[in-house]
């Protein structure tokens, strides 16, 4: 993996994370439960994407496994700092500035314990997919691309179950 490629989708996860953090601080009823299953359900039909049997060549597998797995580790583990900078910067904006009410507290909390939760998957995500170290693992595209698939649809079921439950409650 080339540094250039590490800094574009750094670059480009922070950047996004931040304009997404600004823009969900501005929706004053913001409900942080809707939030997660949109979450979940990108990481659904991601996963779904790369275990797709139709796309499923040598070359496919490769691919998910050397460029998108690794832009997957990036992204949830950059995407989530640049959205509390841009939460941040909205509660400065809104509220100390123009003294209006904002979803700033919301955005920032929900980031917050998903960059966590992030970091603590990102942990399994980037030993049994990413750079395994282990050399069984790290010699088997397959079970890495299918590996990839597993934690891509699991994290997506597991988000938009919790965000059912958090809908449920009153």
């Amino acid at each position: 993996m080339s540094k250039r490629f590490v800094r574009w989708v750094s670059g480009i996860s922070f950047t996004a994370g931040l304009y997404a953090g600004y823009r969900l601080s501005l929706i004053p009823g913001l409900r942080t439960y809707k939030l997660l299953n949109l979450a979940g359900l990108l990481y659904t039909l991601l996963g779904m994407l790369v275990l797709s049997e139709i796309l499923a060549t040598e070359q496919w597998k490769d691919l998910c496994v050397k460029r998108v797995a690794p832009a997957i580790y990036y992204i949830q583990s950059i995407f989530p700092l640049g959205a509390i900078v841009g939460g941040l910067a909205s509660l400065v904006v809104t509220s100390l500035i123009m003294h209006k009410a904002s979803s700033s507290a919301k955005v920032f909390f929900f980031w917050f314990g998903f960059c966590g939760w992030s970091l603590f998957v990102g942990m399994f995500f980037q030993e049994l997919v990413v750079w395994p170290s282990l050399h069984f693992i790290r010699k088997n595209v397959e079970m890495r691309w299918r590996l990839l698939g597993f934690f891509l649809v699991l994290g997506g079921l597991v988000a938009q179950l919790i965000a059912a439950s958090l809908d449920l409650n009153p």
